[in-house]
């Protein structure tokens, strides 16, 4: 799953592995040149044992994110 967020960049959802074990890797992607989308050093990886915690520490955000003002368009040097 790919999330845009505008001016050349995207947040990916996907799951990866690494020396035998699973993982929600949520990242920023950029655009490059030749179109092809390439990941950055922002991100995280989650165990995949650790989903059901994921989810249970948004959900609790969200009342959080709810109650934010709205918020201005991003400016061209954020993303």
């Amino acid at each position: 799953k790919a999330i845009d967020k505008g001016m050349g960049s995207r947040i990916h959802v996907r799951l990866s592995r690494f020396h035998d074990r699973d993982y929600l890797d949520i990242r920023n992607f950029y655009e490059a040149d030749d179109g092809d989308w390439k990941p950055t050093r922002k991100g995280i990886a989650v165990p995949v044992e650790l989903y059901g915690e994921l989810i249970a520490a948004l959900k609790e955000a969200e009342p959080l994110i709810k109650d934010l003002p709205p918020a201005s368009p991003a400016k061209k040097d954020e993303g």
